[in-house]
């Protein structure tokens, strides 16, 4: 029975994994679709930055929100929420309605991506947290692969729409398993409903009321759940976005909109930084309360072990980002390819993510090593982004599909090798190991997403930015557009082949594109150099009472306990 109890959960968290990513891809193959239909491609990387974003922000609120509430609750929730945005994105009129329900999604999203890793790395011993993860990584490079597909052939065949139906089926289904599957108290689901409920009905009598459950609530927010810093955080970056969104498109770069977006952006992400790192802990010892718990805690965040490797994983995101949307956009803009035949290059990449994660996972279970996945990987992606800089408008297949292999390796290396490395600097002695454990996880994931929530954003500025400017140099022939978007409406209509005026002005901002996820991953080489030597725990022999305890935490409930592993502490460097 716990043999099946894991391989359901495994099969659940990878479901659920599964739609959380493929929300991230599927829309690569829409830009040109939304954006013509709803005459707004300035914004259309939007599509991604308004799930990525959140998702990022949200990331770090929902490991708090699990150490409280307990991994399944919490789960459970994030799953839902993804699926009412997802359903708002399906039924949208309007641009403004698909973001906002990308927004919900991410929200939803931001708890599958970080939680999920975090349920199934404690199912097991830290020695086989590698191959768990390479499970997990499957499940998002398969995501990464089919994604665009499957956007794509509904965009031509079906709708687009349904690229967002189809997340309510699987939902439900990952939802199900997961509800039966893990379960670490032992009650079964009803004891579960019945025990919440008595809960939530012991404040009916009036207790809502009171000053004193009032004080209570809001020093818990501020205290516990850091909502000062999430408002700090989530509305600086929003600015500073809207500040590369705007920047050449809607408002010139020296105007005092675009200017006032990114300067306020950055002081208040500033101000959280040093909120939560300094005036927190003040405030709270000036108040007589415990210890508080910020989104970012300074003793996590200063460990280089992890900063170094979250800055690793952010670049690669980002990076990867802006490679897979723009070599999907120079099979449609060039070589006039549509969505579906775009989407199918994205392989190359995806294929040798695959690979990696699989050869990484197997080699981390074996050797227990980390440091060389991490730094192999940013070599791959260094090399891999420098030959991506050769694309041509008379570039063959081949020439494209041996560009992307590199990075493709590159990505899968680095976030499964830097999530194995932020998680092995919190130590298991530490009493307070599964709320750090928790948090490690969650600042490698807000890592990974706020990459690709700037990738979106960055890619598509650099992109509209250089085909205005080009177009402005140009020499006469090429017909006067308003705006990009109606530039591309205008190709796709007339299409005149890969060898013409505007097929080499839309290559060289593709190139631009590629160059600045090269200067990424310069960043990233430079950050796997400097990452942690520490090394996954190798046991030399298996705990009879260890076992017993792993095996009764596994079937049953709501809070997860993270059983202590048998380990020889020769193995860590």
């Amino acid at each position: 029975m716990r043999k099946l109890a894991l391989v359901l959960c495994l099969t659940s968290l990878a479901l659920t994994l599964f739609l959380a990513a493929l929300d991230v891809v599927i829309v690569i193959t829409l830009y040109e679709t939304i954006g013509e239909k709803f005459r707004d491609y300035a914004r259309i990387g939007w599509l991604v930055t308004g799930y990525a974003l959140p998702n990022a922000l949200f990331t770090l609120l929902w490991g708090r929100i699990a150490s409280i509430l307990g991994l399944k609750t919490s789960l459970t929730f994030s799953i839902i929420i993804f699926e009412i945005g997802s359903l708002i994105v399906a039924v949208s009129n309007s641009l403004g309605m698909i973001i906002g329900g990308r927004v919900v999604a991410g929200c939803g999203g931001s708890g599958i991506q970080s939680l999920v890793f975090v349920v199934g790395t404690s199912l097991v011993e830290e020695r086989n947290r590698g191959m768990v993860i390479t499970v997990l990584g499957l499940a998002f490079a398969v995501a990464f692969a089919v994604g665009p597909v499957i956007g794509g052939a509904f965009t031509e065949n079906v709708s687009w729409r349904w690229c967002f139906y189809i997340n309510l089926p699987i939902g439900g289904l990952a939802l199900t398993m997961l509800t039966f599957s893990y379960n670490t108290t032992g009650k079964t689901v009803q004891e579960t409903i019945a025990h919440n409920c008595q809960e939530v009905q012991s404040y009916r009598y009036g207790q809502w009321a009171t000053t004193s459950f009032w004080h209570q609530a809001s020093t818990f927010m501020i205290f516990d759940l850091d909502f000062i810093g999430f408002a700090l955080s989530s509305t600086g970056f929003v600015l500073f976005m809207l500040g590369l969104t705007f920047g050449g498109n809607v408002y010139a770069w020296n105007s005092g909109t675009v200017i006032s977006y990114l300067a306020v952006g950055v002081i208040l992400v500033l101000l959280w930084l040093v909120f939560d790192f300094k005036l927190l802990n003040y405030w709270a010892m000036w108040c007589h309360r415990k210890e508080p718990t910020p989104l970012l805690r300074r003793s996590l965040c200063l460990r280089p072990g992890i900063y170094t490797s979250s800055i690793a994983n952010l670049f690669t995101c980002f990076s990867f980002n802006m490679q897979t949307v723009y070599v999907v956009q120079l099979y449609q803009l060039v070589f006039n390819r549509g969505p579906t035949a775009a989407s199918i290059h994205l392989w190359a990449f995806l294929i040798a993510t695959m690979i990696s994660v699989i050869v990484i996972g197997k080699a981390a279970a074996i050797f227990g090593q980390i440091k060389p996945a991490i730094v192999f990987g940013a070599t791959c992606g260094l090399i891999g982004s420098g030959l991506m800089t050769l694309i041509e408008n008379n570039s063959t297949t081949g020439n494209v599909i041996g560009y992307c292999i590199l990075p493709g390796a590159a990505f899968g290396s680095i976030m499964q090798g830097t999530l194995l490395s932020a998680q092995v600097q919190v130590d298991r002695e530490d009493e307070k190991f599964q709320t750090m454990f928790i948090e490690a996880t969650a600042i490698n994931t807000f890592a990974k997403s706020l990459g690709f929530s700037f990738g979106g954003v960055m890619a598509t500025m650099i992109f509209t930015n250089s085909v205005k400017n080009q177009i402005q140099s140009a020499p006469t022939g090429i017909p006067a557009f308003s705006s990009v978007e109606a530039l591309i409406a205008y190709r796709g209509q007339s299409y005149d082949g890969p060898d013409s005026l505007l097929s080499l002005i839309f290559v060289k901002a593709i190139k631009d594109v590629m160059y600045a996820a090269l200067g990424c991953y310069g960043i990233v080489f430079i950050a796997s150099l400097f990452t942690s030597n520490r090394r996954l725990r190798l046991p030399t022999k298996v705990d009879n009472s260890d076992a017993a305890t792993r095996e009764k935490s596994l079937p049953g409930g709501d809070k997860s306990q993270l059983a202590p592993q048998s380990t020889s502490e020769n193995d860590i460097n």
